[in-house]
């Protein structure tokens, strides 16, 4: 069998397959170099941003990005003395003044009765105020003394005292302010108070030893002397008396 044989013209060089030339290859070449300078700058980017991710925070960023800094950190604050002095001066004052005050203010009357004299000259006593401490001291035996001073400053007067009461809930009260001619007489007296002398309340009876004092203010000057007392069915010999010369 004989081959069949090609013709010249399919065999020649110019019908090959070969690469192409002129624009069109260049615009190929010109492509994959764009490709590949774009992958090469993608891979810096990716390590790039790998890099930036490791790098630790700036301090600027730390400062600004931390809300909660001033409450970690507060600037020293005045609350904190200001809430000593306020505590220290309430206790001051709780430790120096009684608490409870019990009768007046009261001022003497420009008459008295008998068996008193008119003042004289003016003289009067305003202001007079009696005021308890909080402890009371339960005395069923009586051991502790009653007793009185007298303190004068300026036209300003206290008595201070100790006296015993029956019931826990028992108090004091003014019964004479008055000044008998030239002489002050400033007298107090224990006064029964009916809120705790119940029978269910036997932890209430005493006797009681308590603390008081009473303070007041001259007026038209001061006078020859002031006699304070305190009195009551508890007191000893049912009533004490001291008389200041003035």
């Amino acid at each position: 069998m004989k081959t069949p044989t090609r013709s010249p013209s399919e065999t020649s060089p110019s019908n090959r397959l070969s690469p192409r030339s002129g624009p069109c290859r260049r615009r190929v070449l010109s492509a994959v170099a764009a490709a590949g300078a774009s992958g090469l700058a993608g891979c810096m980017n990716i390590l790039g941003s790998e890099d930036r991710r490791n790098e630790p925070p700036s301090a600027e960023v730390s400062i600004t990005n931390t809300p909660d800094e001033g409450l970690i950190s507060p600037t020293p604050s005045d609350s904190l003395s200001v809430s000593s002095t306020n505590t220290d001066d309430q206790s001051t004052d709780e430790a120096s003044t009684p608490a409870i005050q019990t009768d007046g203010p009261v001022d003497s009357s420009s008459r008295n009765d008998a068996p008193y004299d008119d003042p004289v000259d003016g003289l009067a006593l305003s202001g007079v105020t009696v005021r308890m401490g909080e402890e009371r001291q339960r005395d069923s035996m009586l051991r502790l003394d009653d007793q009185l001073s007298v303190d004068i400053e300026g036209t300003r007067f206290e008595i201070r005292g100790r006296g015993h009461i029956e019931w826990e809930c028992d108090t004091i009260r003014l019964r004479t302010v008055i000044v008998d001619g030239r002489h002050a007489r400033v007298y107090a007296e224990t006064r029964e108070v009916d809120s705790c002398r119940t029978p269910d309340n036997p932890a209430g009876l005493g006797p009681w030893a308590i603390s008081f004092s009473i303070t007041g203010r001259f007026e038209g000057g001061r006078p020859d002397a002031l006699t304070a007392s305190i009195q009551g069915p508890f007191i000893h010999d049912s009533g004490v008396f001291v008389t200041e010369p003035l």
